[in-house]
Order: structure tokens, then C-alpha cells, then sequence
């Protein structure tokens, strides 16, 4: 293996909701404000993947991040955008889910690790 294989960072894709806030009047590029980060994520007309339809303000998306760009730069861009069929905000609600709550195991401790009480002698 050369050296500069192993340098090389293996990055993680996943695919981000967000909704598309703002496209140029030619249809360029424009910004998608992502459920994920704070920023505003810029995506090209090219990262654009679902060719029947075009983008379009308040249009609800999944979209990869360009990570390698995101290190270097710290700017946030897509690489490919499409429509999701996702929902939205899907919070977790246990009155409505209840088999979706998280359970202890009913013989949990529930007392303090042993290890800090050797900090109190």
C-alpha cells in the first residue's frame, strides 16, 4: 500500500433531510437549511438527482454532504440532492409509540459505580 492510500481519510456518507430555502432565479445553485447543521448547505444544479422534476423553494430533500470539501474549506456542500419520501421532523411522541420507548432491563443497577467511591476515601 502507497503512503499516500493510507493518509487518505475514509469518510462515512449519510443521507440529511433538509428543505430548500433558496435557488437562483436561473436554477444554478441555491441552499438547502438542513435539519442537521446551524449553516445553510449549498448545493449546484448538477447535485440535483431527481431530473423529472426541478428544484424548487420549500421543497423537502435528502442530500449527501461533501465531506472531504467540508474539512478542508469548512463550508458545507452538497454532492447529491433528491427528493425524499421521508417524513418530516418525525420526533418520537411515547404516548402515540409506546413500542418505540426505550426500557431498562428491569435488574439494572441503580446504584453508583464502585469506582467512585474510591475517590470519597
Amino acid at each position: 500500500m502507497s503512503e499516500s492510500a493510507a493518509e487518505k481519510p475514509f469518510y462515512i456518507q449519510r443521507r440529511r433531510l433538509g428543505r430548500i430555502k433558496f435557488i437562483q432565479a436561473e436554477g444554478k445553485f441555491g441552499f438547502i437549511d438542513a435539519e442537521d447543521f446551524r449553516e445553510d448547505v449549498f448545493f449546484h444544479h448538477t447535485a440535483w438527482d431527481s431530473k423529472p422534476r426541478r428544484p424548487e423553494v420549500d421543497l423537502f430533500v435528502e442530500f449527501e454532504i461533501d465531506e472531504p470539501y467540508r474539512v478542508k474549506e469548512n463550508k458545507l456542500r452538497a454532492t447529491v440532492v433528491r427528493l425524499t419520501t421521508r417524513p418530516e421532523g418525525a420526533a418520537l411522541d411515547p404516548v402515540t409509540d409506546p413500542h418505540l420507548r426505550a426500557k431498562h432491563h428491569p435488574k439494572a443497577r441503580r446504584r453508583r459505580p464502585s469506582w467512585r467511591n474510591k475517590d470519597a476515601e
